[in-house]
C-alpha cells in the first residue's frame, strides 16, 4: 500500500497541475491585455501552440500531421510577432478544443449510434429507463449546443470586439462557463430523478476517459 507521504506527494502534484491548468488562461489573458514584453508573449504563444498540437495529435491520430503543420505555422507567426502569435494560438486552441468536442458529441447523435451521455450513464448505472434514455440524449444535444455557442461567440467577439474583450471570453470565462453548464445539468438531474442514485463527477471523468475512439 502507498505510504501517507506518497499520497501526500501525489495529492500535491495533482493540486499543482490543476492550479496551473486554471491559472494558465489567466496568464495568457493578462499578457494580451497588458501587452507584456515580447519574450513573455512569445513563450506563452509557443507553449500554447505546442500543447494544442500535441493534444490534437493524440486525440485524433489521423490528424496529427495537420496539428503538426498548424503548430509549425504558429511557431513562425509567433517568432515574427509575439502578440499576433499569442492571439492566433489562443484562437486556434479554443477553436480546436470546441470543434473536437462538438464532433465527438455530435457524431454519437447520428442514426444507429448511442448518444455519448447515454453511453456514459449506461456504463455508470447499467440499465436505463426509457425516460433516462430520452433525457441523456437531450443532454448530449445540450452539450453540442453549448460547444457550438462557444465557437459562435468566440468568432463574433474576435471579429467585432477589442482583443481584450474576446480574450476575456475565451480565457477567463471559459472554465466558469463549463462549470456552470455541469452544475446546472447536475442540479436539474437531481431534481428530475430524485429517487435514483447518481454517479459522482469522478465516475463521469473515469468513464469518459475510457470511451472508444470510433
Amino acid at each position: 500500500m502507498p505510504s501517507a507521504a506518497a499520497w501526500t506527494r501525489g495529492g500535491a502534484a495533482v493540486g499543482a497541475g490543476l492550479s496551473l491548468f486554471a491559472l494558465y488562461p489567466l496568464l495568457v489573458h493578462g499578457a494580451i491585455v497588458a501587452d507584456l514584453d515580447a519574450d513573455t508573449a512569445l513563450a506563452l504563444a509557443l507553449v500554447q501552440a505546442g500543447v494544442t498540437g500535441l493534444v490534437v495529435g493524440r486525440a485524433a491520430p489521423r490528424f496529427r500531421w495537420i496539428a503538426l503543420a498548424g503548430a509549425i505555422a504558429l511557431f513562425g507567426l509567433s517568432w515574427r510577432s509575439a502578440r499576433d502569435g499569442l492571439l492566433a494560438a489562443s484562437a486556434i486552441s479554443h477553436a480546436a478544443i470546441y470543434v473536437g468536442l462538438l464532433a465527438l458529441f455530435g457524431r454519437t447523435l447520428l442514426a444507429g449510434r448511442e448518444p455519448l451521455i447515454t453511453w456514459i450513464a449506461r456504463r455508470i448505472r447499467g440499465s436505463l429507463t426509457d425516460e433516462m434514455l430520452v433525457y441523456t440524449r437531450r443532454v448530449t444535444i445540450a452539450w453540442c449546443l453549448f460547444f457550438a455557442g462557444q465557437l459562435a461567440m468566440s468568432a463574433l467577439l474576435f471579429c467585432v470586439a477589442p482583443p481584450a474583450v474576446w480574450s476575456f471570453f475565451i480565457n477567463v470565462l471559459d472554465l466558469p462557463l463549463v462549470a456552470a453548464m455541469f452544475l446546472t445539468e447536475y442540479a436539474y438531474r437531481l431534481r428530475k430523478f430524485w429517487n435514483y442514485s447518481h454517479g459522482s463527477i469522478a465516475d463521469v471523468v473515469r468513464v469518459f476517459s475510457e470511451r472508444p475512439n470510433s
